[in-house]
């Protein structure tokens, strides 16, 4: 299950400023008011965490380059590393408890595992699935939920709005 990260917006969610070459950019996931994920990229300088109380499910952060065909290939590389990113931010305080966090957590942790940012720690014990993070040392537990393919398309749908 890859999905890489759907390409940076051209302009900020907050002002419409075109994004330029330097600027450093918050790509936020969160849940709208029809409960279903979207994402919005802001200026760093723009951004503000209270705009999304209790929606706030995860957050990256990257620099425009200077070539956006280069920029492209680069954030292409990089789409682990934002995935890597969104996964830490859903043990985070600020995260929102939604409905799907624990499943959206356990297929990223699927996806990370795959790629070896994520380590399992013995079997599942208790519904939870406890993984280390192979660069900080990390640990965290993930609830191990019933992946019917029915949930799985749900929240592939859902994720179709910040990633692919």
């Amino acid at each position: 299950m890859d999905w890489p990260i759907k390409s940076l917006s051209k302009n900020s969610a907050q002002s419409g400023q075109s994004f330029k070459a330097g600027d450093e950019v918050v790509c936020v996931v969160f849940q709208n008011a029809a409960g279903e994920l979207e994402r919005a990229d802001f200026l760093k300088s723009e951004y503000s965490p209270e705009k999304f109380k209790g929606g706030f499910v995860g957050k990256w952060e990257r620099k425009v380059g200077e070539n956006p065909q280069e920029d492209e290939r680069r954030f292409r590389r990089m789409a682990l590393a934002g995935a890597e990113d969104l996964f830490m931010s859903l043990f985070d305080g600020e995260s929102a408890d939604i409905e799907q966090k624990d499943t959206l957590k356990q297929m990223l942790a699927l996806l990370l595992e795959r790629k070896r940012v994520l380590r399992p720690v013995g079997r599942p014990q208790n519904g939870a699935q406890r993984y280390v993070h192979a660069a900080t040392k990390r640990e965290f537990s993930v609830a191990q939920k019933d992946l019917t393919q029915e949930l799985v398309l749900n929240i592939q749908k859902q994720i179709n709005a910040f990633i692919l």
